[in-house]
């Protein structure tokens, strides 16, 4: 995770694109093991015990290490042991950025010091996906309300990382409101906050998020793949009003749809957010 973070740094501070970023998660996503996978191959918890924290990671915002301590199945110094296992390849996105020649030794170097210094302010005050949705987006037009705003990106960039095995980083605030032929996911939360949410995607990135989540390749788009992304953006949003109910939130979700749009206008979306991955970019839609 330290690797993301430096490399959304980088993004930030624009010593890296956009495309270039891209590139670089996507070859750290065929080296980096899970912490599930890391604990079977030492004998440190069993197939069955991996599936059944990654299932209660479908409901809750927790990492795999907390849960995994939490049902006694690792202890904390067993957990810590495995994070030094998983993060040995750290060295790999500083190996790839210089193999691809986009910063020179000096400049990583630099840059790395001064993200070590922010990270570690960042750790000590705030969640750190919030932070960096902070530095890219801009919700403060949502009053008080901002920060549950910030929070859902946050949530969502875990959550393609949980559930679809992709590192994805938020990388513009869009204000641009004409959108040629898309699929639209939507979904809307009531209760003691009212929010409509959804996700505009083009085919190609629908069968991909529909395949990922199912856990099996789909090849076009039928009832199986809509109802699967629609699937996803629930149990994301389940995941969200959970933790909105720890603040005091009683929250509920009414039946998500996948429909097919044609070239219109979204006048009654208060924001939308691109999200990048390594199979192509999605828009998230929010409006309160």
């Amino acid at each position: 995770m330290l690797n993301q973070y430096f490399g959304y740094y980088l993004l930030n501070k624009g010593i890296l694109t956009n495309l270039q970023l891209r590139e670089i998660l996507e070859t750290e996503q065929t080296v980096k093991v899970k912490l599930g996978v890391i604990a079977v191959n030492t004998g440190a918890m069993t197939a069955e015990q991996v599936e059944e924290i990654h299932n209660l990671q479908r409901t809750r915002d927790q990492k795999f290490g907390a849960l995994a301590v939490e049902k006694e199945y690792l202890t904390s110094t067993q957990v810590e042991q495995l994070l030094e296992s998983q993060q040995e390849g750290h060295l790999t996105l500083l190996q790839v950025i210089a193999n691809k020649k986009y910063m020179t030794l000096a400049a990583v170097e630099k840059a790395l010091m001064d993200f070590r210094e922010e990270y570690e302010t960042a750790n000590q005050t705030c969640d750190t996906d919030r932070l960096i949705v902070k530095q890219m987006v801009d919700f403060s037009a949502a009053g008080p309300k901002a920060d549950l705003l910030y929070k859902y990106i946050g949530l969502l960039k875990r959550n393609v990382l949980r559930f679809l095995n992709d590192a994805s980083f938020v990388f513009m605030q869009i204000t641009e409101h004409e959108k040629n032929v898309q699929w639209i996911a939507s979904q809307q939360i009531i209760g003691d906050l009212s929010l409509s949410t959804g996700f505009i995607m083009e085919e190609s990135v629908l069968l991909e998020i529909a395949s990922r989540f199912y856990g099996e390749s789909l090849m076009k788009v039928d009832e199986m793949a809509l109802d699967t992304v629609g699937e996803f953006l629930n149990v994301h949003n389940g995941i969200f009003c959970s933790s909105l109910s720890e603040s005091g939130f009683i929250t509920d979700l009414q039946t998500p749809f996948v429909l097919k749009k044609g070239k219109e206008s979204f006048q009654l979306t208060d924001y939308r957010v691109a999200i990048g991955t390594s199979f192509g970019d999605f828009e998230v839609i929010l409006s309160m």
